[in-house]
Formats: structure tokens, sequence, C-alpha cells
């Protein structure tokens, strides 16, 4: 925008101030090379500091938050705590308001080791008639004489970026990859305080976040993720057979499991959640290797198309989600043999293991006998695994903690009784 006629929004003195000299003063913070967005109280003003700049804004007690346009204060507090907090006094005290430390170190850390991190644009806002500055548009700098200056957005970015500064300032030579002077962009809005809460609702609560299958897709910098994306290229039933988009498997998917549900299974290999890259790539065969065996003996875990795929949901529990979490449990049991028996032996035993899963054998429970993994089986209901469905005719397959917990005890206890088929009534009493 063209800022020659430029009319910046209410607030903002016709003339600056001056000091005794008779020199313009700066005021408290002077923001440089700013480029302004819009015009009145529409308009935003962006424009670059560095670390040291925000450390010494939030030092001089300039940026605040107001936590009733925040997080929060926790409720039911005997005794209401101070409403609007200085940047300069570090985290909040989490006994009295809502604020995530441990994401906020996490930044910290990240930036004191030199990783990227993608923290712009840092969020200021100016309360009209609370404030007063003067616009410089021959040199397109603000001066801000009075006021405080409040986030209502990027409280925890802000606060890791002064923690680090601080950390940084302590012990310089233990931090070399971490500068002072690296650079952060700004945008500076002029927002009544109802405004700021609308502010943070819009940014925070509006928009639809992305599945986490999707995000787990593009991200680089989770190892289960990557560790499960690996797992993907290392099994022939895997490839093509993973929503790696949405964290829903409809009618309409074939794709055998999501991403996110992968993931979780990762876990149960993964002694860690930060890998490195050999470790990666052994797991990822393992879980890879581990996963066509189980295909091999229940080839609906393989590639169907819709049709088929639509099928199988509708009469067995193989392929659903909490089912995945009890293989998962069989997985770690097999990761145990290969360090155990090596991988030859592990195989072949795993490969004879797991027939007892085959849709060839028949059990049996009370009156009712067939697959293991039919739904009428009512080991599964019993277990808490299925329920009956609203219309009574029909039902529905639960994936709480729980039920993933006994999917995987159920699995464990069936393949180390090794019979194939026959009267399973003695797992519901386990």
């Amino acid at each position: 925008m063209k800022t020659k006629h430029f009319r910046p929004p209410e607030g903002f003195l016709s003339r600056p101030r001056h000091d005794a000299s008779g020199r313009v003063f700066e005021g408290r913070f002077t923001c440089r090379d700013v480029q302004w967005t819009d015009v009145g109280q529409d308009a935003i003003a962006t424009f670059t500091l560095t670390a040291q700049e925000l450390q010494a804004a939030a030092d001089s007690h300039l940026l605040w938050t107001d936590q009733d346009v925040q997080r929060g204060i926790r409720p039911a507090l005997s005794t209401r705590p101070p409403r609007e907090l200085p940047l300069a006094e570090g985290y909040p005290n989490p006994d009295f308001y809502i604020f995530d430390a441990g994401n906020a170190d996490d930044m910290v850390d990240k930036l004191l080791t030199g990783q990227r991190l993608f923290l712009n644009p840092l969020v200021w806002n100016l309360r009209p008639s609370l404030f007063e500055a003067y616009w410089n548009k021959d040199d397109h700098e603000i001066y801000i004489y009075s006021g405080n200056i409040y986030l209502p957005d990027s409280h925890h970015r802000q606060q890791a970026i002064l923690k680090a500064t601080r950390t940084r300032m302590d012990s310089p030579s233990s931090f070399p990859r971490f500068s002072p002077d690296r650079q952060f962009k700004v945008e500076l809005y002029f927002l009544s305080r109802e405004d700021e809460g609308n502010y943070f609702f819009d940014k925070n609560q509006r928009p639809r976040p992305t599945s986490k299958s999707k995000a787990y897709d593009l991200t680089t910098l989770d190892d289960l993720s990557l560790l499960a994306k690996k797992a993907i290229s290392s099994s022939f039933a895997l490839g093509d057979n993973v929503n790696r988009v949405t964290d829903r498997l409809t009618a309409k998917n074939p794709q055998v499991v999501t991403l996110s549900t992968l993931r979780e299974m990762m876990k149960a290999l993964a002694p860690t959640d930060t890998l490195d890259a050999a470790e990666l790539d052994g797991l990822a065969n393992i879980a890879g290797t581990f996963y066509d065996l189980l295909a091999e003996i229940r080839p609906e875990l393989g590639t169907l198309d819709v049709k088929s795929r639509r099928q199988v949901r509708e009469r067995l529990i193989v392929d659903a989600a909490v089912m995945m979490h009890g293989y998962a449990a069989l997985m770690r049991d097999f990761n145990l043999d290969l360090g155990l028996q090596g991988a030859r032996s592990a195989r072949k035993t795993w490969q004879a293991k797991l027939q007892v899963l085959s849709a060839a054998h028949t059990y049996h429970l009370g009156r009712w006998k067939g697959d293991l993994f039919d739904k009428a089986n009512p080991l599964w209901r019993r277990a808490g695994i299925v329920k009956p469905s609203g219309d009574g005719r029909s039902v529905t397959v639960l994936n709480t903690g729980a039920a993933r917990i006994q999917c995987g005890r159920l699995l464990r206890e069936i393949v180390k009784r090794k019979r194939r088929g026959g009267d399973i009534h003695q797992l519901v009493a386990k």
C-alpha cells in the first residue's frame, strides 16, 4: 500500500513528540520498515523485529496478555488472580492459568538447538483510545508512546522466544546455534478488547483442524509418522492400502487402515518417540514383515475393492480400527522373538502361530460358532469390543482405550493357546 497519503487508525497523533533537545522522540518502542494493509480500524501494520527487540519490549512491560480473551483463568479458584499479565514475568502460573508449558518448552529447545521452527507471524494489538503513537510516513516507522500491547494470539510462541533469548544471554557459549538477532515477523492490529476475543475464536476455534492422517503424512519431524510411512513402503499388503488423507474409513474407502491408526500401532514397536535413521529402517521392516504375515492368513487385511471391503466391514471386525491395536500387541511379541530366535526362525514360528486366526477354523462359544472375527461372536461383546446398536439388529464396533487393550489381550491368548478353532469360553473369564 502507498503510505504517503495513508491515514493511520484512531489513536495516532497528528504530530510526533519531541525530547528536551527538540529532536523527535521515538517513544517506548519503534516499529521499523512498516507496511500497512487496509485502512482505518481494519488496518494491519506488519514489520520485522529481532528476538532481543522482543525481549526489550517485554522487559519494559510493553507486552501483556489479557487472560479473559486468552485460554483463561482456571475455574473454581477461591481467589481470582490478576486478569492481565506482563510477558516479562514468563510462563503463567499453572495453578491459576491455562498454559501449556510443555508446548512452549518444546519451542524453546528447538530455538536453542537451531532446529527449523515455524513461528511467524507473531501477533500484537493496540486497543483504540488506550494508546498513543505516531506514524512517521517518511521513514515508515511507528513510534509507540503509551499504552499496553496485548497478545490476542501467539502467546506460547512469544513466551518461548523470550525464554530462549534469556537462556542464551545467561550462557552464550552453550547455545551457539541460536542468535538474539534472529528475526520474526509481527502483525500489529488495532482491535477493541471484545474483538481480541473474536480474533482468538477465529484463529483457534473456527477453522476445521486438518485430519491427523493428513498432518502425519505431511510432516517430516514426527518419528512415529515417519516409521508408519516407512512401514507402508516395507509392506506389500499396506502399499496403497492406507488412508493418508482423513481419519475415518467410510463405505467409500477401500483402504484397510488410516495413517493415524497405523502411527498409533507403531508405539508398540518404538522404544521412544525419537528414533535415529537405522532404528526407523529396522523397525519399519519388522512392522511391514509382520503385517504381511497377517495378511497371508487374513486376506481381508490386504488390498480389496470397495464392494469387497464393505462386505468385510459389515460382517467381520478383522479390519476394524480397534483390532489393529490387537495386531500391534502381537507385533510387539513378534519383535521380541526376532531378538531371541533370529529373523528366519521367528518368521517361521509366527507363520505357524498366526494360523489360529485363519477363517478356515471354526470357533464356538455357547450356541454360537463361526469365524473368530465374526461380529456375532459373543466373545467381542462380552469383552466390550462391540455392543448392540440402537435398532438392536446390528452391532457397533467400539474403539475405546479399554476395547483396544482387550483386543490385544484376547489375540495374545488365542495365539498362545495354539488351538486352531474350538471352544473359547475360557477366554471370557480371564
